[in-house]
């Protein structure tokens, strides 16, 4: 007897031990073909990240379509361990499906429960008599459920992830036959609960990635943060200081006059303490990932803000800011506090760029123009300038040319942008420095 014609003798004897009726042969080839055609309709199903609930529930039809008397289900094992989760059971009474959900396991919890506990098969030909199912025996009486069958899926690893299970609706002794449908299921039931397992692993180590990238960048954007808090507490001591002159000097002379001055000073300290609430506002709303708030911005507007914030370093370190904008600038969509940072970034490293400098006049320039598409910005220092294979590494993570930076900032920068729909990119200067330049597309 060749292999075909074994096939189409043990599928023969399938189908009589479990129906007790015989199949004509070219029934018994359809059959088989039917159940490889299921198989494989599964298998792309896996390798589709379908749901594993959608998959089990195929699984057990395509069983069930193999035997009309059979009932199947494929339970869960959960997370501790220690109880049975649903996992799929189109054919059984739906009360019946919800009451073993969640049940514990053990060595005399019905047929699965034993099952998973166990780690073997577990045969119970009458439910109505065996000890297994007397704490079960009136839940599946009141579902017409006499016999079941239970197999444990277990792991590559040799660890049980669950159970296929075979009922009937009368009492029965298995015959054999049914082994090759049981291997089948829990074959295809294996490969389905590990790959969606390793799913979850992989998205929960993405996340955790995704979290410590965050990490990373938060201490980075805090560098930056911290440059502009010290700026802006020493503009507030400052003026509180001529304040206090001035108090001492009314005390001493009644200076009438210099009323207007302390208003100014006032003024100013008021400024700075608005500014500094707002610098703690966006760090806030970075530590706690806060989605982006897409609204309409002007960037003209926003580079005012970003030289008002660094203003007192770029006069300390001597540098003249510039600025060139275009009229009519369209506006942009973007999330202010993220395209704020950017230009904050960007404005933060030219400065750092020309520190230490004094051979030569320094100028940080700021030029924003239009596009056929929007708008571009172009920030450009004078500083030392960087050689061309350097220049083509400043947007990879964690590369720097800074002792006491971490090398995140750039690539930050980079990813805000292109989650706004344009580029950012650096070109060397003709003269002295490097320009960092980005577009953005017009709002619509």
């Amino acid at each position: 007897m060749d292999k075909q014609d074994q096939s189409e003798f043990l599928t023969e004897q399938i189908q009589t031990s479990v129906t007790g009726k015989p199949r004509a042969l070219a029934d018994t080839r359809k059959t088989e073909e039917a159940l490889q055609t299921g198989q494989n309709r599964i298998l792309e199903m896996i390798a589709a990240n379908a749901p594993l609930g959608e998959i089990l529930k195929q699984l057990v039809l395509l069983i069930e379509s193999q035997a009309p008397d059979m009932l199947c289900s494929v339970l869960l094992l959960s997370d501790d361990g220690n109880h049975i989760r649903h996992g799929a059971a189109p054919s059984l009474p739906e009360d019946y499906v919800k009451a073993i959900d969640g049940a514990p396991i053990g060595p005399k919890n019905g047929s699965c429960g034993t099952a998973m506990y166990r780690g073997k098969p577990v045969v119970v030909t009458d439910i109505s008599i065996d000890p297994l199912w007397e704490d079960y025996r009136d839940l599946a009486a009141a579902s017409g459920l006499r016999a079941c069958w239970s197999t444990p899926i277990m792991s590559a690893r040799g660890k049980v992830l669950g159970s296929f299970a075979m009922y009937y609706k009368q009492p029965q002794t298995p015959t054999g036959a049914e082994a090759r449908l049981t291997d089948v299921a829990t074959h295809i039931a294996t490969l389905a609960i590990e790959h969606q397992r390793t799913l979850e692993v992989l998205a929960r180590t993405q996340a955790e990635l995704a979290r410590a990238s965050q990490v990373t960048s938060m201490r980075e954007v805090a560098v930056s943060f911290g440059q502009e808090l010290n700026q802006t507490l020493a503009a507030i001591v400052d003026n509180a200081d001529r304040g206090l002159q001035w108090l001492n000097q009314v005390a001493t002379e009644q200076a009438a006059n210099d009323v207007e001055a302390l208003r100014e000073v006032l003024t100013n300290i008021a400024g700075d303490g608005r500014h500094t609430i707002e610098i703690i506002a966006r760090i806030r709303t970075l530590a706690t990932n806060s989605p982006p708030q897409r609204a309409n911005l002007n960037l003209s507007a926003l580079l005012t803000e970003v030289f008002s914030h660094v203003a007192h370093e770029a006069q300390r370190e001597h540098i003249t800011l510039q600025t060139e904008v275009a009229d009519d600038l369209p506006a942009v969509s973007g999330d202010r506090v993220q395209l704020q940072q950017v230009l904050l970034n960007l404005v933060m490293n030219a400065i750092e760029a020309m520190n230490g400098i004094r051979d030569r006049r320094l100028e940080l320039a700021v030029k924003i123009d239009r596009t056929p598409s929007g708008v571009v910005v172009a920030v450009t220092d004078r500083g030392p300038g960087i050689n061309q294979p350097e220049l083509d590494r400043v947007f990879e993570a964690f590369h720097t040319t800074k002792n006491a930076n971490l090398g995140m900032g750039l690539p930050i920068c980079r990813s805000i942008i292109e989650a706004h729909g344009g580029k950012l990119w650096a070109e060397s200067n003709i003269g002295p420095g490097v320009t960092f330049k980005f577009n953005l597309p017009a709002a619509a």
